[in-house]
This record gives C-alpha cells, structure tokens and sequence, in this order.
C-alpha cells in the first residue's frame, strides 16, 4: 500500500470542506454527500463549526483510491481557511507530501490563498491547483489564472478544458485532445526532457507525462484543473493528477532521536489526550525504545507506559497493537508525561522531572488579544481551569495565564473570532457560569524617530548628595525593542543600577503603556565620592525622573493594525463602507467580482475592528463575508489618536 498525505488548503468560503466532503463520497467512504448549509460534513464536527459553517480545527480522514498506475491510501487533511486558526495549518507544513489549494472561480486569487501559497512554496511542497465553482461561473476563470501567475512568478499550466459538447476534459484522461502548446508546458520546465522530446519526433515516448509527474515536486511547474466540488466535476479527475506527481520527500525531516513529527493534538474519551503524528521513516518499535536511552523502563508497571502501548492506527478502533511504525502512515500517539508532543516540532522526552505548570504551553504564537475570565462561584475555578488546560492542548494557539497578584485567569488567542469560539467551547455542555471581560487589545508608546540628548542628575540632603553627572542619548530603534549601549567604562554595579532603572522608566510611560523603540546610549559618567550606595540610590532616581520626562512630546500610542477584505451584494456595499468610516477604517481598493458582489479591502487599528463581522451578517442579512488579518509588529501597527 502507498501512503500520500495531502493537505486541502484554501482561502475562507472557497470550497476546502466541500471539495472534502465529494472525496469522500467518490472514495466510498460516506454514502450521501453532507452539506455545510445543513451542518452534517464530516469536517466539521465542532458545535461552532457546524453554526457558523467555518471550519475551526484541521480535520484528517483516510481514503482509499485505486488509479491505472496504483493503489493508494490518501491520508486527506481539511485545513481551517480563517487566518485566527493559520497556526493549525504551518504546523502541518513539513510533512505534508502533496497540497491541493482551491480557487474560486470568477475572482483573483483571495489573501488567505496567497499567503498559504506562499507557505507551501517556502515549505517545498508540490501543489495542484483546483479552479472550484466552475458550476456557478461557467468559463470566468481568467481572474484566478492571472492573479496566479503574478503570486508564482511564472504560468501555472491550465490541464483541462471543454469539448465541443461542452463537457470538461482533463489532461491525464486525454492528453491527445489538448493543445500542443499545452505538452510544450509541461516539458519546458526542464531542458533534459525538452531535448529528448526534440530528438523523439514520433513522438514514441509521451515525455509530458513524465514532465507532470516530476515537475511540481521542483516547484518549477504549477498544474492546474477546474470543476465543481459540489456537483463532483473534475473531482477524481483532480485526485488521480494528485497522485500522479511525485510527492516532497520527507525522510530527512528529523535526523535524531524520535523519528515522529508532531501534527495536530486532540481529545477523545476513548483516548484521552492524543496526538496525530507523522513517522518519517520505518522503525520497529524495539528499536525506539532503544531511543529512549531506556526512559520507558522503570517508571511504571502499566502496558500503556511503554511504546506498544502509546500507538494506534489513525481510522482503527484501537483494539489492534501498533507492531511497527512505518514511514507516512498517520498514527495517534497518546500523551504521557515523559513526552512533549508540540504541534510543528518532532516528538521529545521531558528533560525535568518536575510538575506541569497551568501557563507550560507554546508561546510561539504571541497574541495582541486577550480576555479575563472569573468563575462565577470560586469552587468552579479548578473546573474552568481544567476546561482552559483542554482547549490549550487542542490549540496552542491559545495560552493561558494566572495572574500572581490577583489570582485571575487570563486566556490570549489569535484574534476576536479565536477568542470568541474559544469561551463558547469551554461553556459548552455545562450550567456552571463564567464571567469574562471585553476582548483586551495589546498597546504601547513608541519611541518616535528621533536622537534625544540628556544630561540626568539628581540631588538630595540639601544638594549635599548627588547622583553625579549621566549623559546619554535617548535614540529610536529599528524595532519594538528596548535596550542600553554602553560608550564607556563603567564598574559593573553602576551599569546595573542605569540597566534596571531604566527598564523600570519604560514600563509605564505617558499614557500608561510599556515604551518600546527606545535605547538608551550612554555617552559618560561623572561619579561623584562617597557612599556608593546612596550614589546609586540617587542615580536610579535621576534616570527615573529624566528619561519619563520625554516622554509626552517624544512617545506616540500605537496597536495592533487589521487588514480586512469584505465580499458583499453590491446593494449592501453603502451601508458597509459607512460602518467602516465610522471605525476610522482606510479603504485600500474596491472592485465589481461576479454576481453582483463587490470586494473591498481596508484596514484598521484592531481595537476599531472589534465585533465587525458580527456587525456585517447584520447589515448583509448574514451573507457578507469578511476575512481578517491582524499583526502587531514593528513595520505593520496602526497609530491611535492622542
């Protein structure tokens, strides 16, 4: 048996968990078709999935699929499209073998396409194109094909088309039908094989096949077919090209120790905490054990403590023993103490032998956006808890924190939507109420672009005592950072006290937020006799006192900066640009798309943006559609108003 595991990647609302869904009823796997209007895909099973008809988790299902040159067991994984949920997609990246990325007929290639297009390129995973909704928009696919060859910096090669009948025809199924143009593409990509097609002018050995199938694994040839997911067309035709490419070689992923790569983490009761995990390569599992440097033995007499314990077969009931691990074929792995299964990143043993703490999740997704919950009743709160530590494991894109000096609990996410499904899946199923605040948006002062000269001083007892004379410079940095330059020789305990002083004098600044773009560069030092103490005493009050007194006229407020696209009716496109206005949104561009819809893009502070989208269901009668990108980072903030 061949293993391939594919990923379905696409913009939001173009069709990734249709085109799922008719795979599986073309492979056998489900006898009717679901739908995400009547909310019973298999997909999406989330409550919140199947109520907002948006996919929240990354979803895998096994399909068998026989094809002329093989028989394969496709290890198919519907991706989340909304930019909150991206975390689940990067973390697939470097095992994915081969990448469907679904276009919509009648537009240009959408944001969230052409950032994942992006993602795969640098991840090198060969891609096949997928023009969807060819039912609806007839041959107006231009757009998509345009606006790709602009992302790809080069063609992508168009493989199916109609014949006189109207009927779609694809390359794989009849090559002899199509253009000579179109087996010309397929082979200039390469010049070994445009060569041999020279030198074979009868044509004796169909070299374009050889091109389609070598081609997108170098990322030099980018194949394209079209259809519908909904009605099936261009369906198992898209499968077969699918698994006619060469797939990414993933064998040199993890060079030591666990040759298993982490995907997604889930919950079931039959399992408890798991995760589905990537081997990359075969490996008998006596053999890692011997990996373990024999963590396995001792620590417990249980059978599910040891390796053969911890696997099953991703799709079984769990009653068979996993003998072996072989390369590609997905599997679950149960959580254990003595592991770290972060999403993204190869399997590892704890190195401490030390208790989990409430807030030992991935930080590598930091997040402007926060809220604070409170349990209603304090006996709750080991309960809510618990609810927060599941939903974190599901999705380190969340990350929980107790505050010290308040005992509160904060939960951070990826956005307002992320946060917003986060509280509705913890209070699922359960009459214990919670309190939570208003989503909280990170801020800060920025330092502005400028160099600041500043002699700080500070004297006591009657001018008796003195901090001695510090000149510096205050100057912007190229970042968000804030750190100290030292241009002289200074004793290390006075180099300590102007660091930590002037850490302090940046915590708070003059509309009470962290400053940061900010570096101190110190020029010289007069130190002044005496006690060395109080001298340093002295000298943290001066730094103090000096360097917040810039900060009115030289600090401005900035947050978090939203990009956001609209599709709307074009009779709603008025009362959507006057919301936007009222939110002090900058309107980028606006054009006509097909059927009557316009598409606009803008962009906002985060904190204007905040429940947006619910605005426009309301204003759209439930059928605008809005996609939402937020970054906080040192080129990409948005300036509030003083």
């Amino acid at each position: 048996m061949t293993y391939r595991t594919i990923g379905i990647f696409a913009h939001i609302d173009s069709g990734k968990t249709t085109l799922t869904e008719r795979i599986l009823f073309e492979a056998g796997v489900i006898s009717a078709v679901g739908t995400i209007e009547d909310g019973n895909t298999e997909s999406d099973q989330l409550q919140e999935e199947i109520e907002r008809g948006i996919s929240i988790r990354t979803s895998f299902h096994l399909v068998p699929w026989k094809t002329s040159f093989g028989t394969f067991e496709i290890q198919l994984i519907d991706t989340p499209g909304h930019i909150d949920f991206r975390n689940q997609v990067t973390d697939l990246l470097p095992a994915m073998e081969t990448a469907i990325v679904v276009l919509e007929a009648g537009t240009v290639v959408q944001s969230q396409a052409r950032l994942v297009i992006e993602e795969l390129r640098m991840a090198k995973v060969p891609m096949v194109f997928f023009i969807n909704k060819l039912d609806r928009f007839g041959d107006d696919y231009l757009d998509s094909l345009v606006s790709l060859e602009e992302i790809l910096g080069g063609a992508p090669v168009s493989l199916f088309q109609k014949d006189k009948f109207g009927t779609l025809e694809f390359y794989l199924n009849n090559a002899s039908s199509f253009p000579k143009t179109v087996k010309e593409e397929l082979l200039s990509w390469n010049d070994d094989l445009l060569i041999s097609s020279w030198n074979d002018p009868s044509g004796q050995t169909d070299l374009s096949m050889i091109g389609l199938r070598t081609g997108p694994k170098t990322g030099k040839l980018y194949p394209v077919y079209g259809g519908s997911a909904k009605t099936g067309e261009g369906v198992r035709e898209l499968l077969d090209l699918v698994l006619w490419t060469e797939p990414k070689d993933t064998g040199e992923l993890i060079s030591s120790g666990f040759p298993l790569l982490v995907l997604s983490r889930r919950m079931a009761p039959d399992i408890g905490r798991y995760a589905v995990v990537y081997p990359t390569k075969d490996m008998e599992l006596t053999s890692l054990k011997k990996i373990t440097l024999d963590e396995w033995d001792g620590k417990s007499s249980r059978e599910e403590s040891k390796p053969e314990g911890l696997f099953q077969f991703l799709g079984s009931d769990g009653a068979s023993r996993v003998p072996a691990l072989e390369k590609g074929k997905l599997i679950l792995l149960k959580s254990h103490n003595d592991l770290v299964l972060l999403p993204g990143n190869p399997v590892s043993l704890r190195k401490n032998e030390v208790a989990k703490d409430r807030t030992d999740v991935s930080n590598r997704y930091p997040s402007p956006f926060s809220i604070v919950i409170e349990p209603e009743e304090s006996s709750d709160k080991e309960f809510w808890l618990c609810r927060l530590e599941e939903l974190v494991w599901e999705d380190p894109g969340y990350r929980l924190e107790i505050k010290e000096d308040t005992g509160q609990i904060v939960l951070y996410g990826r956005g307002e939507l992320h946060l917003e499904i986060g509280i509705r899946r913890i209070s699922e199923k359960t009459e214990k109420k919670l309190s939570f605040s208003s989503i909280n948006i990170a801020k800060l002062e920025l330092f502005k672009k400028m160099s600041h000269k500043v002699a700080l001083e500070h004297r006591a007892f009657e001018d008796q005592k003195s901090s001695g004379a510090l000149i510096a410079v205050l100057e912007d940095t190229a970042d968000f950072s804030k750190h100290i330059a030292f241009e002289v020789s200074l004793p290390e305990e006075v180099k300590h006290s102007i660091e930590t002083s002037f850490m302090e004098a940046c915590l708070h600044g003059f509309y009470g937020e962290e400053v940061c773009g900010l570096r101190l560069r110190v020029l010289s030092y007069e130190m002044p006799k005496g006690d060395l103490q109080t001298t340093l005493t002295l000298l943290k009050v001066a730094i103090l006192a000096g360097v917040k007194e810039c900060f009115p006229s030289n600090t401005y407020l900035v947050c978090p900066l939203t990009e956001i696209e609209v599709m709307v009716d074009a009779d709603h496109l008025g009362v959507v640009l006057s919301d936007l206005s009222r939110r002090n949104a900058k309107v980028v561009s606006i054009f006509e798309a097909v059927a009557g819809k316009s598409h606009l893009k803008a962009n906002a502070s985060a904190q204007n943006l905040l429940g947006f989208s619910g605005a426009l269901r309301n204003m759209t009668k439930g059928i605008g559609i809005s996609w939402e990108r937020t970054a906080f980072t040192s080129e990409f903030y948005a300036v509030l108003k003083e």
